[in-house]
């Protein structure tokens, strides 16, 4: 090969050599090129999954904050509850004035009501109808027919949790109206609100004379009615002392007294209550079954707002019971108790020692303010008579807890058919059990 062939075939081998090169260049570079968009697919799948689980997460947060929202929101619905506990007729006969007399001589009822004050002290509010009156120490206290009571009794019935003792009623006028005055003094010297009769015309004119308590956020209007009084009437000077149900109150009891009964519903609506509680001392003694005029009552009342209705004066306990009404076009809880019965009495006709705590739960739906009657039931209490010879001779007891207790197992059949009785008589399965 000569010299020229040798260079012409180098440059044929470099120019291959070059050609071999670009080509290697040419593949790392596509190589490259697919690495990089292998990685992109990777690292945009890893995203996409990262973002998807991420989105899931925040998808269960939200779904567990809302969860947790709404349970919070659906606590909030029922926010304020308030408990109101009734109870019957407090009297005071001769038996009964000996009984609290201490060696002293001072009169002391606490032993009478240590079993029964705490089932009164457990509820928000209390309230019971007093048929007797306070007429001051330098009176002479005497039982029936003018149940002139010591003072202490309201001292000892403030101790034991009454908030409102109903004084519209059979008793009222029966010491006069000095006697009338003097009992509303010494109820508010003990804290507890007297209802249904005034000391004064500016007393009743104030709201009508509702009386008001706000418990738990929800605002209570008490008004309280009565009967009659002992066919007695009061004197011109001093209508203003009672407020009475019927117009012919001291004879027929025919004639309703709408307007006055009216104007106090009307006064606790303009005060915004949300619960109205009408006491009424109404019917006949001894008597179970409501008459006409009760029914009668009982309608106007209802229809026009009153949610609850409270009786006494029978000294038997009567029907009750809660039904769903529709006033002004809106369903509504309303509760009736006919008679309630006696609650502190020597009275023995009858089943008259047979009572009952009445206990009324009431709830208020904190989005609409509706409120809800949302538990009924009663303690079957009894009045005892221990004898003359025991140390105290009445006290109020709660049924079943001195049945449990063996200090009356003599008395057990007896207790026994008083529960039996009150259930008959109220017509109704509020029996708490207790």
């Amino acid at each position: 090969m000569d010299h020229q062939e040798y260079i012409l075939d180098e440059k044929e081998r470099e120019r291959r050599r070059l050609m071999r090169k670009e080509m290697k260049r040419k593949a790392l570079i596509r190589q490259r090129i697919a690495f990089g968009v292998t990685l992109a697919v990777v690292v945009l799948i890893l995203t996409l999954i990262i973002t998807s689980c991420n989105a899931r997460k925040a998808q269960r947060e939200a779904e567990l904050a809302h969860q947790t929202a709404q349970e919070a929101l659906q606590q909030e619905v029922v926010t304020a509850k308030a408990t109101l506990a009734a109870f019957g007729d407090v009297m005071c006969y001769n038996e009964q004035i000996l009984d609290a007399l201490t060696p002293s001589g001072q009169y002391d009822f606490s032993p009478a009501f240590t079993a029964i004050a705490p089932y009164l002290q457990s509820a928000d509010l209390t309230v019971g109808n007093l048929e007797l009156n306070f007429c001051g120490p330098d009176s002479s206290y005497v039982g029936f027919p003018n149940f002139r009571a010591p003072e202490s009794l309201a001292k000892t019935l403030a101790e034991s949790g009454v908030d409102i003792l109903q004084t519209a009623n059979t008793y009222s006028l029966q010491n006069g109206i000095s006697g009338l005055q003097s009992t509303i003094r010494y109820l508010k010297e003990q804290n507890i609100v007297p209802l249904g009769t005034y000391s004064a015309t500016i007393d009743k004119r104030r709201d009508e004379g509702v009386q008001f308590k706000t418990v738990n956020g929800i605002k209570f209007a008490f008004i309280g009615y009565t009967k009659g009084m002992n066919n007695m009437t009061l004197p011109e000077d001093a209508t203003y002392a009672a407020d009475v149900l019927f117009e012919d109150y001291d004879s027929n009891y025919e004639i309703i007294n709408k307007d006055g009964l009216l104007r106090s519903v009307e006064a606790a609506k303009a005060a915004d209550a949300d619960v109205i509680v009408a006491m009424l001392h109404w019917g006949s003694e001894f008597e179970l079954k409501p008459d006409p005029k009760q029914e009668e009552i009982a309608q106007l009342l209802i229809q026009n707002g009153v949610d609850v209705i409270l009786g006494s004066h029978r000294h038997l306990v009567g029907p009750m019971q809660k039904k769903s009404v529709v006033v002004n076009g809106r369903e509504k809880d309303v509760f009736i108790a006919y008679s309630l019965g006696n609650f502190f009495s020597s009275m023995t006709e009858g089943t008259s020692q047979c009572s009952l705590i009445l206990n009324l739960e009431f709830s208020m739906d904190s989005q609409t303010g509706a409120i809800t009657i949302s538990d009924v039931s009663y303690l079957p209490v009894y009045m005892m008579d221990k004898g003359e010879e025991a140390e105290t001779r009445y006290e109020v007891l709660p049924i079943r807890s001195a049945m449990a207790s063996s200090l009356f197992a003599e008395q057990n059949e007896l207790l026994g058919a008083a529960i039996n009785t009150l259930k008959q008589q109220t017509a109704s399965s509020f029996d708490s059990g207790e």
